[in-house]
């Protein structure tokens, strides 16, 4: 790995500048304050090359970008073992779960560079932000389940009152962002000009997905060759202010250049209010596990037709149901209901246009 010397620092406000320096191991630069009852501190997060872009290790061929990582279903356990030329770059800015993540294979005799929670898994405390580049924000939880928070205010709680829930007392903590038109355009950039194109990008924004995406800017969309979001059903009420449904999530993405990856739509929910997790491709890109991951009947050959019926009949029991897991996922295996008269998928296309045409796109020699 090229040589680091660049630090980049973080302002991140915590009630106990100890016990979040001891958890996350990180340097403080020395400049502290107090702020409305919390002490907020600025910290050393990464170092970074001397042309201000991260450093990338060796044999990378893809990256990947996760947007609200929290520490449950995250892209280096799930994806990574897929695709052993990828680097994941993770976004977390609740400080408990950054640590959490940066930590999960710490040993206490062990030095670590900073933000590395893997040789392939890069962690930094940041939320993604259409204002981003305005260096911070308030992110908000209002009841006891974090997976909700939000840079959007509370509107419904829906059947869980743990989450999003305007009649509780929101916790408010203030967070770096940043958007993503500084992450392709300047942190992932190539000298040569350009920069890495970005083969999945999961967002879990809680209401703000959207918004998160449009942060690359016009110029740079482009370079994201697949996203992942979560999509709450028509049905539903909003979770949180100005976020949208199904139905607004599909135009904007359609209006954006991109289209599901394997020919879903809003009518899987059939009326129903939950959420579920939808991948978009641009024109031209394969699903992400084209070719990789159990596909259609070959999800059913130990299994059989009836559990087939039982898990793709009725989306929504399924997630009840335990059909699915990293290697049998919803969209490939009941790919009947969206692509009926498709027996199998067509072999993967070998071209020198690289990440154009779906394939991984690691920096020019």
């Amino acid at each position: 790995m090229a040589h680091m010397a660049r630090s980049f620092r973080a302002r991140h406000c915590c009630r106990c500048t100890a016990v979040a320096f001891g958890v996350l191991g990180v340097l403080a630069s020395g400049a502290w304050e107090k702020h409305n009852g919390k002490l907020a501190a600025m910290l050393d997060v990464l170092d970074m090359l001397p042309n201000g872009t991260i450093p990338i290790p060796d044999g990378t061929r893809r990256i990947f970008l996760e947007v609200g990582a929290n520490s449950i279903n995250i892209m280096a356990y799930e994806e990574l073992p897929l695709f052993p030329d990828g680097f994941v770059i993770s976004f977390e800015p609740l400080l408990h779960q950054y640590a959490a993540l940066l930590g999960h294979r710490t040993r206490p005799d062990e030095m670590r560079r900073l933000g590395e929670a893997s040789e392939r898994n890069l962690v930094l405390p940041f939320a993604i932000a259409p204002d981003g580049d305005s260096d911070s924000a308030e992110l908000r939880i209002a009841g006891s389940a974090d997976t909700c928070a939000s840079l959007l205010r509370e509107h419904s709680a829906r059947d869980r009152p743990e989450c999003a829930n305007p009649d509780r007392v929101a916790s408010i903590r203030r967070v770096p962002t940043v958007s993503l038109r500084t992450v392709l355009g300047s942190w992932l950039a190539w000298p040569s000009g350009g920069g890495w194109p970005i083969d999945y990008l999961k967002i879990d924004a809680q209401g703000l997905d959207l918004e998160v995406l449009r942060s690359a800017g016009d110029a740079l969309l482009p370079r994201v060759l697949r996203v992942e979001m979560e999509v709450p059903g028509d049905a539903c009420r909003p979770m949180y202010e100005g976020s949208p449904g199904c139905s607004a999530i599909f135009a904007a993405m359609a209006h954006m250049g991109y289209t599901e990856a394997y020919n879903r739509s809003c009518a899987d929910f059939a009326g129903v209010c939950y959420e579920d997790d939808y991948e978009f491709v641009r024109p031209g890109v394969f699903p992400l596990h084209y070719g990789r991951l159990p596909w259609g009947d070959e999800c059913w050959t130990v299994t059989g037709q009836v559990l087939k019926q039982a898990c793709c009949s009725d989306l929504f029991l399924s997630r009840f149901r335990h059909c699915w897991d990293t290697d049998f996922r919803l969209s490939r295996c009941c790919i009947h209901r969206w692509q009926p008269h498709r027996r199998s998928e067509v072999p993967r296309r070998r071209s020198r246009a690289g990440w154009e045409e779906g394939q991984a796109g690691g920096q020019p020699s």
